[in-house]
C-alpha cells in the first residue's frame, strides 16, 4: 500500500555516505518519518538496540511542511501548519535533542493540492527562489537537510504549469549549491520518478539518498547515480506492516547489501515488538524502548504573510511588502545574501509595509518576516532582490535585446480574467521564425488553449511577421491578426486591447484591425516576456517599455503615451521600462511588485538602440524632446513616432484633440525647410521616402497659435 514520504541524504559527490551521520550510525541506517500532526518527533529518540546501546534511528524526518502556491505573486512558498510550526519555532525543545543523541532532523516537503510541486517549476529563477526559502528555514531553525516527497501536488490548479524534464533537476541543483553540507533525500514516487535527468544533469548528482515509496514491497529506486549504499528497497509502515513482512524486508535489505531501512510513521505507543522484528535481522539484536514516550498537543495556528516583494530600489534603501493577515502585527529582518546574520527592520510592526535603509548599492538582500500570535509564525523568506545602482538612469537609455532561443523575462503569475484588457510595448525584430509554427511570442501568458492571453508574430497559417492577438473565451482561443506586415530591425510600438465586445490591434498609435467578440477572458498564469510555451517560441529582436493593463485603452490613450505613462495609475498590472541597462531582473514600475526575472541575459543583452530616445519623458507620457530655444510657447504634447524613424517607415504624428488643426514643418540642420504638412487632431502618418537619412528639426504650430512645439526628428 502507497503512504506518504520519507528519505534521507548524505554529500553525493563530495562525501561519503557515512560522513554526514553520526559516529554511532547503524548499518543499515535507519531512517524514520514522523506525523507531526498527530506524534510527538522526540519518541524518536526512545528507542535503543537492547545490547550495543545505539539510537535505532540515525535520521529523522519530520512530516510535513508544504509547497503552496500564491497566485497574486505567482510564487511557490513554504508553508507549515500549525504542528510543523510548533516542532520548528521551538527548536530547542524538539530538534535539537534529538541532534544531541546523534540524529539528524530533516524537514520533508510535500505538494498541497495548489498546483505548485518539485516537478514545475517554470525557470530557474522560479526553482532557485524556492531553494533559498528552503535553505533559509535550514539554517533559520538548525536542521540537518530537506527531503523531497512528489504527493499531492495536484498540477493545473490555480493556473500553474504541468510537470516539465527541468524542474526537479535545477531544484536539487541549486538546493545544493546552497546546502553543500545538508542532507537532500528523494522519496522515489509521482512525477518526479520519471524526471531525474535534464540537460546533462541527473538528480542522483545532487541527492544523498532514494527510498522506496510503496510500503510493505520491496524496491530499489532507480536513481543513478546512486549506490546500494544510498537506497532503501524496503519500506515498513509501522502498525500497517505485518511483523513477518518487516522481517522478511530486513533480510533482503541485509542480504541484497543495502545501505539504508525506511520505517514510516512512528507513533506515540510503544512499538518496540514490530522494530524489533527488523531489527534482530538487520543488526543480531532486539530493540528496546529506553526512556518515557511523550504525548503530543496540536500546535497554535499562525501563518506567515504571503504576497512578499520588494519595490523603490535605491541603492541605499527598499520598500518591504506584504499581504496583510487579518489585525496582526509582525517581525522584520534582513540581511546581505553573504551573510548569515539577520538584522531586525521592525518589531510587532502593522500595515503591508516597511522601509529599510542603510543598503549597500549593488548589493543582494534577502529579508523575512513572521507573524505575532499567542505564539510567533515560522518566518516567510522574500525573493532575493538587488539594492540597486544608486544612480538615475537618463529616461530611454537601455532596451532588452532577445537572441531568439535563451533569453526571454518572467514576471510570476498575473490574473487577468475579466471582461477587459491591455497589452502595449516597444519591439524592433531581428529576425522571424522561419520553421513551423512561425511564431515569435512578444508577452502574455499561455496555460493553455482555456487560460491564455498573448501577443505575437506568425501563427501555422499566418505570415510570420504580422501580429497575432490572442485570448482565451469559453475555453477556446479566439485569435486576431494584423494586417499590417512588420519588417525587421525596425522599431513598432504593438498595442492589443479587448473590451468585452471587441478584440483590436494598433501599430504606432494607429487601428490596424479588429474582431467584434463577446464574453470573459480566462487567464491567470505565468506572465512571460519575450516566451511562451516553447523556448523555439522565442522572440528575436529589441524590446521597450511593456505594459499590461486589466482594461482596454482608448485610441487616444495609445497614440500619446507610446513613451510613458504616469505611475501609480489604476488598472496598470506591471509595467517594465527596461532601463537598468545591466542585471538580471527589470523593476516593475507600476507599484505592483511583478519584477520580471531574465533567463540567458548578459552584458550584451542590454542596448543602448532605443525607440524613444534621450530626453523623452518616458513616465510622464508626454514628448519632452530635445527643444530649440526661443521656440516653444506653451505645453508640449505633440508626438512624433517611432523616433528615431526607419526610411523605409511612416512616420506618426499624434496630435491632441484639444487642437483641431495645425502644420508641421520640417527643417534640416541648416535651417532649410524640407516640407509642410497640415495636420488635423488624432494620428496622422506621413511618408519620409523621400527624405535622407539625418537629423532634423520638426515645427509643429496649433491653429490658433496656442501651441508651438518643436522636436528633434531622426530618420535612419
Amino acid at each position: 500500500m502507497k503512504k506518504k514520504s520519507i528519505f534521507i541524504t548524505l554529500m553525493a559527490l563530495i562525501l561519503q555516505a557515512s560522513s554526514l551521520l553520526n559516529a554511532q550510525q547503524l548499518s543499515p541506517a535507519g531512517i524514520c518519518y514522523v506525523e507531526v500532526n498527530n506524534n510527538n518527533i522526540l519518541n524518536a529518540g526512545a528507542y535503543k538496540l537492547q545490547t550495543s546501546n545505539s539510537y535505532l534511528f540515525n535520521v529523522v524526518n519530520i512530516f510535513a511542511a508544504n509547497i503552496n502556491y500564491d497566485a497574486n505573486r505567482g510564487r511557490a512558498y513554504l508553508y507549515s501548519n500549525n504542528n510543523v510550526t510548533k516542532v520548528l519555532t521551538n527548536a530547542d525543545t524538539y530538534i535539537k535533542p534529538l541532534q544531541q543523541k546523534g540524529m539528524k532532523v530533516v524537514l520533508t516537503i510535500l505538494g498541497n493540492h495548489q498546483g505548485a510541486g518539485i516537478c514545475n517549476f517554470p525557470t530557474r529563477e522560479a526553482a532557485r527562489d524556492f531553494a533559498l526559502q528552503l535553505a533559509n528555514t535550514v539554517n533559520t531553525y538548525g536542521l540537518d537537510g530537506i527531503d523531497f516527497d512528489d504527493e499531492y501536488s495536484e498540477y493545473g490548479n490555480n493556473g500553474t504549469g504541468q510537470p516539465n524534464d527541468s524542474s526537479f533537476v535545477m531544484l536539487v541543483q541549486e538546493l545544493r549549491a546552497l546546502l553543500p553540507d545538508k542532507l537532500i533525500t528523494f522519496y522515489y514516487y509521482g512525477p518526479a520518478a520519471s524526471r531525474l535527468s535534464w540537460n546533462g544533469s541527473r538528480v542522483g548528482d545532487y541527492v544523498n539518498y532514494s527510498w522506496n515509496a510503496n510500503y510493505g514491497t520491496f524496491s530499489a529506486p532507480n536513481v543513478p547515480p546512486l549506490t546500494k549504499a544510498q537506497i532503501s528497497p524496503a519500506a515498513v509502515w509501522l502498525g500497517n506492516t505485518s511483523n513477518s513482512t518487516t522481517t522478511s524486508l530486513a533480510s533482503q535489505t541485509k542480504t541484497g547489501g543495502y545501505g539504508l531501512y525506511l520505517w514510516y510513521d512512528l507513533k506515540g505507543t510503544n512499538q518496540a515488538s514490530q522494530l524489533s522484528a527488523g531489527t534482530q535481522t538487520l543488526y543480531g539484536e532486539q530493540t528496546v524502548l529506553s526512556g518515557s514516550l511523550q504525548s503530543w498537543t496540536q500546535g497554535t495556528n499562525c501563518d506567515a504573510p504571503i504576497g512578499l516583494y520588494t519595490s523603490n530600489l535605491t541603492g541605499t534603501s527598499a520598500k518591504l511588502n506584504w499581504t496583510a493577515v487579518g489585525t496582526s502585527t509582525y517581525d522584520i529582518d534582513y540581511k546581505p545574501a553573504s551573510s548569515a546574520t539577520w538584522t531586525s527592520v521592525a518589531t510587532a510592526v502593522s500595515g503591508t509595509s516597511v522601509t529599510v535603509s542603510g543598503l549597500t548599492v549593488n548589493t543582494e538582500y534577502d529579508w523575512r518576516i513572521r507573524t505575532n500570535c499567542s505564539v510567533k509564525s515560522t518566518y516567510m523568506f522574500a525573493p532575493r532582490f538587488n539594492s540597486g545602482s544608486g544612480t538615475t538612469i537618463p529616461t530611454g537609455s537601455y532596451a532588452l535585446s532577445l537572441d531568439g532561443s535563451t533569453t526571454s523575462g518572467a514576471a510570476g503569475n498575473i490574473n487577468l480574467s475579466g471582461s477587459a484588457l491591455s497589452f502595449e510595448g516597444w519591439i524592433k525584430p531581428s529576425s522571424f521564425k522561419s520553421a513551423f509554427p512561425y511564431i515569435s511570442s512578444i508577452m502574455g501568458t499561455e496555460v493553455g488553449d482555456n487560460n491564455s492571453a498573448f501577443l505575437r508574430l506568425g501563427d501555422g497559417n499566418l505570415a510570420n511577421n504580422k501580429l497575432q492577438f490572442v485570448v482565451s473565451i469559453n475555453n477556446v482561443q479566439q485569435k486576431l491578426a494584423s494586417t499590417t506586415a512588420l519588417s525587421t530591425n525596425t522599431w513598432y510600438h504593438v498595442a492589443a486591447t479587448y473590451d468585452g465586445a471587441t478584440m483590436k490591434l494598433y501599430i504606432n498609435g494607429v487601428l490596424d484591425a479588429s474582431k467584434a467578440q463577446a464574453g470573459n477572458v480566462n487567464s491567470n498564469g505565468a506572465f512571460n516576456v519575450g516566451y511562451l510555451y516553447n523556448v523555439s517560441r522565442n522572440f528575436n529582436g529589441k524590446i521597450d517599455e511593456v505594459r499590461v493593463w486589466k482594461r482596454a485603452l482608448s485610441q487616444t490613450e495609445i497614440s500619446q503615451n507610446m513613451c510613458g505613462v504616469s505611475v501609480p495609475a489604476s488598472t496598470l498590472a506591471a509595467y517594465w521600462k527596461f532601463n537598468e541597462g545591466t542585471g538580471s531582473s527589470v523593476q516593475d514600475t507600476s507599484g505592483n511588485g511583478m519584477s520580471l526575472t531574465l533567463t540567458g541575459t548578459n552584458a550584451s543583452s542590454w542596448v543602448t538602440d532605443v525607440p524613444c530616445p534621450a530626453g523623452t519623458q518616458k513616465s510622464a507620457g508626454m514628448v519632452e524632446s530635445q527643444k530649440i530655444s526661443g521656440q516653444i510657447t506653451a505645453k508640449e504634447q505633440i508626438k512624433l513616432y517611432p523616433n528615431p524613424v526607419n526610411t523605409s517607415s511612416a512616420l506618426g504624428i499624434s496630435v491632441p484633440e484639444e487642437y483641431s488643426k495645425g502644420k508641421l514643418t520640417v527643417y534640416n540642420f541648416k535651417g532649410d525647410v524640407v516640407v509642410t504638412k497640415t495636420l488635423t487632431a488624432g494620428n496622422n502618418q506621413y511618408d519620409i521616402s523621400g527624405l535622407s537619412a539625418g537629423n532634423y528639426i520638426a515645427r509643429f504650430e496649433s491653429q490658433d497659435g496656442s501651441l508651438k512645439q518643436s522636436e528633434k526628428l531622426i530618420i535612419k
